[in-house]
């Protein structure tokens, strides 16, 4: 080739190289190209035996040789072009002149004008890339080879330092154990030294038999075996029998008590102050069950649980009266307290006996001295009651209850006759009232003691209720009935097949409304009276006990079980929507609901504690409350956290299987609607 044409070669690969750009070409023709206009200034043939050399098998052996010898690169093409330019200058220099065997001769056309620049048949001058993908390839395998050895090196080398710890800990045994042994020998030698006999060696040789037994290498742990079981762990809250709740989890194997709250994956308190709701919906990895929902109150508020029965009564068009007492809510937080406490005065009046009834003037003039007594703004808002009660609730006495609404046990509960007696009340809690109450407790010896605690309850909502004056009576003595109602987590709905009935302790009358002791029954007033456990233990029936006694008037289970799980399942229903609307997980809650009986087998929801008593005060809860609790608990802590467990109860109850679950599916809680 003449050395004008070389010139000319030289001068045309600016242009080639632009419009290989234009033609997105791969940055390894490029780098290819723009290096060869240098070398091709000095010799043109030395370019394309450095090109023919490039697709020759010596390059491929010189890459793979080259490997290990390089420093690591971000990408393969960067090796790549690191040991492509290291071959082009060892080949310069060395100047070997040798054949291709897969030679691609390079036909350069001569010099064109600017216009004719386009028409160009560059692909004479390309490399092909792919022809590179097995070279990159071997690069990339040959790296994974290297992170393999190395991982294997490392592996081997934590193994070595593990068996290098296993060795020494055995070393120290030996040690141990042949000091051990040799102490003994030279006490043994010594004595049989005094007394020799044949059976000197025989002693040896059992002793070294034995030493080399404990020297030998424990037995190897099987990789088959079966896995540890998951521990979980409880947090319990304390009060109202919390010991209970740590009798059903000890029968539970895979399960501690624990004081850490946060890592705790059941928590069980007496109220769900503390509970942090809204993690339940981020950790997802770390389960967490609660025994309470958020927005329990939506029922078990006095104030509340009358609010929603009453609107869903008014979406069916029934009489909410038939469910519960005749009740009125008088809340002074609320805007509408004006008109409650109108609506109250109205029906209060209306149906007093007549010696008590005002005439209107009388009455509107009685009704201003009470707002003004209680500081109450007007209010243009009118509110009037249209149902009518049953005559049962009335009476010569005329008896009405007041209840501050987040209360329970009977805390703070007053039976009044008279309208200024209920008005003086409603001042006293609003300021602060003292109430006194006598607390069982133990001393150091043991021996039950009673002393009297008071309180001061300071509220300012409260429900006003019509005291059913004409009750159904056991033994001439008033009771309610008390069932369990458990929500799992999925919102169904359960009613615990068994209750029990709570006695008072004195005889019924209405003359006698400071008598605490003739019209509340809860367990936790009773049991404060001399008369006390005197006729039950506990003061306290089965249903069994009620069915016997009323089985030539009513069938018991048969219409009054039945209908109390109507009404539990109906008043739940009525929050259905409410109880868990930010749809949380992992709630569950036992309700305690509570019943009374007029004299003519009318039954009414009298309220429903989130907190219900778990005392067992009697043989009769002693039987009933464990069972309660631990089936509420298969339904649920168990369904959670899966555990191998028994399937028969640990707790039997009289009259049925002790593989039954005695909680009975009422059903899902679904909207109420018209």
């Amino acid at each position: 080739m003449s050395e004008e044409q070389q010139n000319n070669n030289a001068n045309q690969l600016p242009s080639l190289v632009n419009l290989r750009s234009n033609r997105n070409v791969s940055q390894v023709d490029l780098n290819f190209a723009q290096k060869s206009k240098t070398i091709q200034s000095e010799n043109w043939e030395m370019l394309q035996r450095v090109k023919e050399s490039l697709e020759s098998k010596a390059f491929s052996n010189f890459f793979t040789s080259s490997l290990a010898k390089l420093p690591n690169f971000k990408s393969p093409q960067e090796l790549a072009k690191v040991l492509a330019d290291q071959f082009i200058q060892n080949e310069i220099k060395k100047g070997k002149k040798r054949e291709a065997k897969s030679a691609i001769k390079i036909q350069v056309p001569q010099p064109q004008t600017s216009d004719s620049l386009p028409a160009l048949k560059t692909p004479q001058m390309k490399l092909d890339k792919n022809k590179f993908n097995p070279i990159r390839s071997k690069s990339r395998d040959k790296l994974r080879e290297l992170e393999i050895i190395k991982e294997q090196e490392r592996e081997k080398e934590q193994q070595n330092k593990e068996n290098n710890k296993t060795s020494e800990k055995i070393l120290k045994q030996k040690n141990k154990i042949f000091s051990k042994d040799t102490q003994r020998q030279k006490e043994q030698d010594k004595s049989f030294a005094e007394q020799p006999s044949p059976p000197i060696k025989l002693q040896k040789y059992i002793r070294h038999t034995l030493s080399i037994a404990k020297l030998q290498s424990p037995i190897p742990i099987d990789a088959n075996q079966q896995p540890q079981p998951t521990i979980y762990s409880y947090f319990l809250g304390g009060g109202n029998n919390s010991e209970l709740i740590k009798r059903v989890f000890d029968y539970r194997s895979d399960w501690h008590q624990t004081t850490n709250i946060a890592r705790a994956n059941f928590r069980w308190q007496q109220s769900n102050h503390g509970y942090k709701y809204f993690k339940l919906n981020w950790h997802k990895s770390h389960k967490e069950l609660l025994n309470h929902f958020e927005f329990h109150p939506e029922i078990s508020n006095k104030k509340n649980l009358l609010v929603n029965v009453s609107a869903a009564c008014e979406i069916l068009k029934l009489n909410p009266f038939d469910i519960t007492p005749v009740t009125f809510a008088i809340d002074f937080t609320d805007s509408s307290v004006e008109c409650n406490i109108s609506a109250f005065y109205n029906f209060y009046n209306k149906n007093a006996p007549e010696a008590k009834q005002l005439n209107k003037q009388d009455a509107q003039n009685k009704l201003n001295e009470i707002k003004k007594k209680l500081r109450i703004a007007p209010s243009k808002e009118k509110k009037q009651l249209e149902f009518q009660m049953r005559d049962t609730f009335t009476g010569p006495d005329y008896l009405w209850l007041l209840k501050p609404t987040g209360l329970n046990r009977g805390r703070g509960i007053h039976v009044f006759q008279d309208i200024d007696n209920l008005i003086d009340l409603l001042i006293d809690y609003q300021y602060g009232y003292h109430e006194k109450q006598l607390e069982t407790y133990k001393d150091e010896n043991g021996q039950t003691q009673q002393k009297v605690v008071q309180y001061l309850l300071k509220t300012s909502s409260f429900v006003v209720q019509k005291y059913i004056e004409k009750p159904l009576l056991i033994k001439n003595r008033k009771f309610d009935i008390r069932v369990w109602v458990f929500l799992n987590t999925d919102l169904s709905c359960y009613f615990f097949k068994e209750g029990y009935i709570r006695m008072a302790s004195e005889e019924y009358r209405t003359n006698d409304v400071e008598n605490i002791y003739i019209h509340l029954t809860n367990n936790a007033i009773q049991q404060h009276s001399d008369k006390y456990g005197q006729q039950e233990l506990g003061n306290q029936l089965s249903f069994d006990q009620v069915s016997d006694y009323f089985k030539s008037k009513i069938d018991f289970r048969g219409k009054i079980v039945e209908k109390m799980k109507e009404m539990a399942y109906f008043a739940m229903r009525t929050v259905a929507t409410k109880i868990n609307k930010l749809n949380r997980k992992f709630c569950m809650e036992i309700f305690g609901f509570d019943f009374f009986l007029d004299e003519l087998f009318n039954i009414y929801l009298i309220e429903v504690n989130t907190n219900p008593c778990l005392e067992e005060s009697s043989p009769l809860l002693q039987m009933l409350i464990p069972r309660m609790v631990d089936d509420a608990f298969v339904l649920t802590v168990d369904q959670i956290f899966p555990i191998q467990r028994d399937v028969v109860s640990k707790f039997p109850v009289t009259n049925y299987s002790d593989t039954e679950n005695m909680w009975q599916l009422m059903g899902e809680l679904t909207e109420i609607q018209g």
